[in-house]
């Protein structure tokens, strides 16, 4: 059985997700519930849960706040709230998805057929060691962030990102080695998280490092040919700005 907690201080809300939980999976054992940060933290030191759904906004602080208090992350995380501007900050803290409210049924049995296909419920892996995504360093060559994968998370150096490519709600990262990945975070969320470090959106659905680019042509309004050789088409509305980036050597 796969050890549940819902924290959560709104009690429909808890209540919604309990039933959901409840009829359409048994192999989850929802071990108990809390209404904000001081009783959550002490409900996950004591249930030793193996997945939490996490509330953002409560009383007495947030769900960011619970988890900077917890010196490991044994377990699946999923963030669940009302406010869409969280999505990066929940993604910078590893959380394995984050579910908007109002609660969708369809949504919460995606998330949890997920959970339940991956290898190994809990990820065991250090929080300190997931923190590493956010520290800025001096070298921009060590800047590192993690990326979720079906069994954990793979922490991966920025400089070794070639581009990155919208796919629905999906985004598929390509590496200069030539291997790929699909991560189950949307491009906007990269964008965000990789803009400050060099990457250019060219395009809605392409996201590009700067320093892999070979070179502009200006063929069908626009492309970019990357190291790898793949050529890019460059959305009209950001055409300008990459070309005075490219020019004017701003990278």
């Amino acid at each position: 059985m796969v050890r549940t907690v819902i924290i959560d201080d709104d009690q429909l809300a808890r209540k919604i997700l309990y039933r959901i939980i409840n009829q359409n999976f048994e192999e989850l054992e929802i071990v108990g519930e809390a209404g904000s940060v001081s009783e959550g933290l002490k409900l996950i030191n004591e249930a030793d849960p193996d997945l939490v759904f996490l509330d953002i906004e409560m009383p007495d602080g947030t769900g960011f706040d619970l988890i900077d208090q917890l010196t490991e992350v044994d377990f699946r995380l999923v963030f669940v709230t009302s406010y869409n501007d969280y999505a990066i900050t929940a993604f910078k803290y590893s959380a394995f998805d984050y579910i908007l409210k109002p609660v969708l049924p369809e949504n919460v049995k995606s998330t949890i057929t997920r959970i339940l296909k991956s290898s190994g419920i809990k990820p065991k892996i250090e929080y300190t060691n997931l923190r590493s995504q956010i520290e800025r360093t001096e070298d921009p060559n060590d800047v590192t962030i993690a990326l979720p994968e079906m069994n954990g998370f793979a922490i991966i150096k920025v400089k070794n990102i070639l581009r990155c490519e919208g796919e629905r709600n999906y985004t598929r990262v390509f590496y200069k080695d030539g291997t790929s990945v699909l991560i189950s975070r949307t491009l906007l969320e990269f964008d965000q998280l990789l803009v400050p470090h060099g990457f250019f959106r060219i395009h809605r659905s392409h996201l590009v490092n700067l320093t892999c680019i070979n070179r502009y042509v200006k063929t069908d309004g626009g492309m970019v040919e990357m190291t790898d050789k793949s050529q890019l088409k460059v959305s009209p509305k950001f055409k300008d700005e990459l070309l005075d980036l490219l020019l004017h050597n701003k990278l």
